[in-house]
């Protein structure tokens, strides 16, 4: 493990080139369609960009409360921040500067979050296994079909992971370098203003600082005072409320609700091998089942042989059982906190994937250490050789993982939670078992341009899970007709229909009003329909 307190240039080049790579990936693999929630943030989003707009205009009169409430009430369920960026993107990239469709500018800042993560990622792999495993632990999380889809999303599951894993690189620095609370602290209180996972990050270093100490004392270390706490403790906070505007008024109530709201959140309906699930608990195998069933299978394999690897390091033992707790902590609390009785019901793998990041840094370990292991086993025992058998060895292996990745995240690209993974049978095995298909709605894209080739003028579309936000940014970009207009599956020529379980209640009706069970176009994969267009 690097033992620097200070960042190398060399390290600082990849953390900006890697966070490069990814910005320009997810930009140019935009053509995913709106989700339900992340339609509700662009509505949100073009709210709150506003209330900047009047305070170009009447700077004092936007402080008040009135003003602050007229333009961020809608959405106050979760913080202003991304909102806020969402929607300065959107003035900036799409009205201001025509650079980007209206979609596209509204999703900047979410990759921008991303790339920033691709540089923590590389910087903690780095730290424990190397730089070579730095890099690679980048492709192995956004090769992860799910997580990639997410990552270009102008919702918050992602840019708060980011925030959770900058957390943890901070925390992890700030034990040998107390400077790096204040790095910890800032974006902590970051990470509170993006979404309220964060809030869970004390939990998760509180209890690898209680396994740090220990090994610390068994090293003979004297006692060193947790100052990042402290920092965190003040300028989280601080943060927190200074990024949340609505918040500046009836503070105590406006928080208490915020909370309340998620500890009594509303449960999702959840699928799972033939199960409906529609109230909690949920099987406390879910999460764990469903990890195992939707990260490439490759990857997950190079994750189990770095696990068993890294406990053959030959570090010592007190140092590597410390770094292995921080790996361990955060990759089996998010998915243990899912799996508990109390948890709502959410059931997405967005709700867990904190962990992922920690995951590929493992499977990338995994792979160096198989890499140099197959370079040595081909060794001449002449120095000059070494290197490059080395290097041959771990791009031999690192294809032999990423390869199958690159190929899944290919075909699956842009309906990212329908993906299986090879253990359950993909697509088709997946569908046999009776697991849920996607959700969110935002397969309606792929069948667009059906719709724009078939519908007659004027027609009334019913766009099924396709929100009427969803439904106005298409057509603010040209993606669907400007004539055709979203209505009630009764009143409709033409029907979108998502196959979800929660709504087949609606498929028998809509059949009927038609007067037809035969769909004229489909979105499929491998022949498992997820979009389903019908014609009166």
């Amino acid at each position: 493990m690097q033992s620097q307190n200070r960042i190398e240039p060399i390290d600082a080049a990849l953390f900006v080139a890697l966070g490069v790579v990814t910005f320009v990936a997810l930009m140019s693999t935009m053509n995913i369609g709106v989700p339900r929630d992340e339609s509700f943030y662009y509505h949100a989003a073009v709210q709150y960009v506003r209330w900047f707009e009047m305070m170009a205009v009447d700077f004092g009169s936007a402080f008040s409360q009135a003003a602050i409430d007229k333009h961020m009430s809608y959405n106050a369920e979760h913080p202003a921040l991304m909102k806020m960026l969402f929607g300065l993107s959107w003035k900036l990239f799409s009205q201001k500067l025509g650079w980007l469709s209206e979609i596209d500018a509204l999703r900047v800042p979410s990759a921008v979050f991303a790339s920033a993560l691709a540089g923590f990622v590389y910087l903690i792999g780095a730290r424990v296994f190397g730089r070579v495993a730095g890099v690679l632990a980048v492709p192995l999380l956004f090769l992860q079909p799910r997580f990639f889809f997410h990552a270009h999303l102008a919702c918050f599951d992602v840019p708060v992971i980011a925030c959770w894993v900058a957390v943890v690189y901070g925390y992890w620095r700030a034990l040998d370098d107390p400077r790096w609370g204040v790095f910890t602290g800032l974006a902590w209180g970051v990470a509170l203003s993006v979404k309220l996972n964060a809030f869970f990050l004390p939990i998760v270093l509180g209890l690898h600082w209680l396994v740090y100490a220990w090994a610390a004392r068994r090293r003979g270390e004297p006692f060193r005072m947790p100052w990042v706490f402290a920092w965190m403790g003040v300028l989280g906070p601080f943060l927190f409320l200074a990024l949340w505007p609505r918040h500046w008024f009836d503070t105590v109530d406006r928080i208490q609700w915020y909370l309340n709201f998620h500890l009594q959140h509303v449960h999702y309906f959840v699928y799972y091998f033939g199960e409906n699930i529609q109230q909690p608990p949920l099987p406390i195998s879910y999460p764990w089942v469903m990890t195992l069933v939707t990260v490439p299978a490759t990857i997950l394999l190079a994750f189990v042989v770095g696990v068993a690897l890294y406990r053959r390091r030959t570090d010592a033992p007190n140092l590597r059982l410390a770094t292995g707790a921080l790996l361990a902590i955060n990759i089996i609390f998010p998915i243990a906190l899912i799996s508990m009785p109390e948890t709502p019901i959410f059931g997405g793998t967005k709700h867990w994937a904190s962990a992922m990041p920690f995951l590929a840094i493992v499977a990338a370990g995994g792979v160096t250490a198989c890499g140099r292991a197959l370079g040595l086993a081909f060794l001449d025992h002449t120095p000059a050789s070494s290197g490059f058998l080395r290097a041959t060895g771990i791009s031999v292996v690192a294809l032999a993982v990423a390869l199958p990745a690159v190929m899944a995240s290919v075909e699956n690209h842009p309906i990212g939670p329908a993906y299986y993974n090879e253990l359950i049978g993909s697509y088709r095995g997946a569908a046999d078992l009776r697991m849920g298909r996607k959700f969110w709605g935002f397969v309606s894209r792929e069948g667009l341009p059906y719709v724009n080739e078939h519908a007659p003028k004027n027609a009334r579309i019913w766009t099924h899970n396709t929100t009427s936000f969803a439904w106005a940014m298409y057509q603010k970009d040209g993606l669907v007709r400007s004539d055709l207009r979203s209505t009630s599956a009764e009143a409709s020529q033409m029907a979108l229909y998502h196959h979800q379980k929660a709504f087949i209640y609606m498929l028998i009706p809509m059949w009927q009003a038609y007067g037809t069970r035969t769909p004229t176009y489909v979105v499929d994969r491998d022949g498992v329909p997820y979009l389903s267009i019908y014609e009166r």
